[in-house]
């Protein structure tokens, strides 16, 4: 059991279980839809965990969780754009270029690798749109307090983990070689992505919460 319980997998359920609370009663059926995409990232890690503990490949669950994610967070980008300007029409080409992408390399690699180039593609256009959002919020002449803002720590958090993310896949070859540590989980690429995903999740987790009290205070 404890195999399963990680510095990831403890990170994320916190996160769900914090969702859970703050989230079930909302009104608004996206930010519930948070608590279903945590609950598949907790699956996913979990099953990942599980494969590769049996000596099977488990880059297929990956490849098949990056649709979910893909998923996820471009409704969140077109859920908070549509405050300032309604284009499902970018929403929908944004979404068949990332399946062209994503079906092309698999195809390519004949469905027996994940697909790194599709993943490094989608986190540089969620590091565009998260900077996008701010410059948006910049213009907007509506105040906010952006301490407690909910969509704002979203965005945070997936600025952070997808800025972070690329940076490590880009300098891949460099970490891999100055990486002196035998043991897959000291190393500083994991070492790295644990830390992302503290990140992403602990700004995930207080934007539940600004979320909650946001909600209680417009009763």
């Amino acid at each position: 059991m404890y195999k399963y319980l990680t510095a990831n997998t403890v990170t994320e359920m916190i996160c769900l279980l914090v969702s859970v609370i703050f989230l079930l009663k909302d009104r608004s059926a996206y930010w519930r839809l948070f608590m279903i995409y945590l609950f598949i990232v907790c699956i996913t890690e979990t099953g990942g965990i599980y494969l590769r503990n049996i000596r099977v490949h488990n880059y297929g669950i990956y490849a098949v969780f990056l649709l979910f994610e893909c998923s996820m967070i471009s409704t969140f980008f077109y859920y908070i754009y549509r405050k300032y300007h309604h284009r499902i029409s970018m929403f929908s080409i944004w979404a068949g270029v990332f399946l062209l992408v994503y079906l092309t390399e698999l195809f390519l690699s004949n469905f027996k690798a994940f697909p790194y180039q599709t993943a490094t593609f989608m986190s540089v256009v969620f590091v565009i749109a998260s900077l996008y959002f701010y410059l948006l919020i910049l213009r907007d002449e509506k105040f906010r307090k952006l301490g407690t803002y909910p969509p704002f720590w979203i965005t945070n958090g997936i600025l952070f983990y997808y800025f972070g993310s690329t940076a490590c896949n880009v300098f891949f070859d460099y970490l891999i070689q100055h990486d002196h540590s035998h043991a897959p989980n000291l190393s500083v690429r994991y070492i790295i992505f644990n830390v992302l995903n503290m990140l992403l999740y602990g700004c995930w987790s207080y934007a539940f919460i600004c979320r909650y009290y946001q909600r209680k205070l417009s009763f």
